[in-house]
């Protein structure tokens, strides 16, 4: 028997091995929301390293509010007070209403109920394993998105007295993305990188005026391996993939992107989904989204969506486009020919 766990950064900036080294940007980094957070601003030393000041504390403040795993945090006194209703602020009603959105678009497949499950397979943790279906079958019970109460005159959020948990994992770090673009619109800043633990957001243009260039990580590959590159400008690059943490055991692999009606790792075709997106929110959510329909049912509804555009991987290496990038509206080069681009 043999365990292991991987936690990868699977999209890759072409340019991030020089991010540091270059003289017109300042950068910072930090272990924050169970992640390395880097961002660069190509702005002089001290106005740089005050903007980073109040960005990585907007950050800390975050992680304080939405993480369940933080003693005191809104979502904890939430899971905490099961049955009860719980005074929150107006953002962390803000996510957890932006959550549910993504779960009526899936048919409940993205689910934010899945935190009891989450700790069961505890794909995160140092010790995870394969539960036993019945441990599986008593939490998906209490799985349900619609039993969630919002009560948005009183800003309170009440979930059933059961084992329900709320985990707002898969969309927390695109929410916080879009609130540190917010501030960086607010400062009326040229050109920046955020990197939220593989959330990018390229704001603006290089300072030479040419768009970002942004590597698709191969899913096949080790880390820092790339199949792929797209070039873009004030655009949320998003990626979920099924290399990105996962554990083996009797050689078949499990990985975290749990499906809330089975309570087992998602099993489909595809091996990885990059979402392009204005909103970092929706490029987060719609990530996990597209990992758990599958590629055919996950870019019919990219295509209906504006301002939204998918790179889909499947395991026998091929590659969907949506139109947008099919089109050349976003450059796509493909680099690794073992892979085909479907037309």
């Amino acid at each position: 028997m043999k365990r292991l766990i991987f936690c990868m950064v699977f999209i890759l900036i072409i340019t991030s091995s020089c991010i540091k080294k270059n003289p017109e940007s300042v950068s910072r980094s930090d272990f924050l929301l169970n992640t390395i957070v880097e961002i660069s601003l190509y702005e002089d030393e001290k106005t740089s390293n005050q903007m980073l000041d109040e960005m990585f504390e907007e950050i800390r403040r975050c992680e304080n509010k939405y993480s369940r795993y933080t003693q005191e945090s809104e979502m904890a006194r939430i899971n905490e007070n099961r049955g009860c209703q719980v005074k929150v602020s107006e953002d962390t009603m803000e996510i957890i209403e932006k959550s549910l959105y993504f779960s009526e678009i899936s048919g409940g497949l993205f689910d934010i109920t899945i935190g009891a499950l989450v700790d069961l397979w505890n794909i995160n943790g140092d010790n995870p394993r394969i539960p036993q279906q019945e441990e599986i079958d008593a939490i998906l019970k209490d799985i349900d998105y619609t039993k969630i109460i919002l009560d948005k005159e009183n800003n309170t959020i009440s979930i059933p007295d059961t084992t329900m948990q709320i985990d707002t994992g898969a969309i927390a770090k695109g929410y916080i993305t879009d609130r540190l673009v917010m501030y960086l619109n607010e400062k009326k800043v040229d050109s920046a990188i955020l990197n939220l633990g593989g959330n990018l957001y390229l704001y603006g243009r290089k300072k030479d005026g040419s768009l970002w260039k942004v590597g698709i990580r191969d899913p096949f590959g080790l880390q820092g391996e790339y199949l792929g590159t797209v070039s873009v400008e004030n655009l949320s690059v998003v990626t979920s993939g099924i290399y990105e943490r996962y554990f083996e055991e009797n050689g078949e692999r499990y990985h975290h992107i749990l499906n809330p009606h089975t309570g087992f790792p998602e099993n489909n075709m595809l091996a990885s989904v990059s979402i392009l997106a204005e909103s970092s929110t929706l490029a987060d959510g719609l990530s996990t989204t597209a990992s758990l329909l599958g590629p055919e049912e996950a870019m019919a509804l990219i295509e209906n969506m504006d301002g939204v555009e998918a790179i889909m991987i499947t395991k026998d290496k091929k590659i969907y486009l949506s139109s947008g990038i099919k089109n050349g509206e976003i450059p796509f080069n493909l680099i690794n020919k073992e892979y085909t681009v479907i037309k």
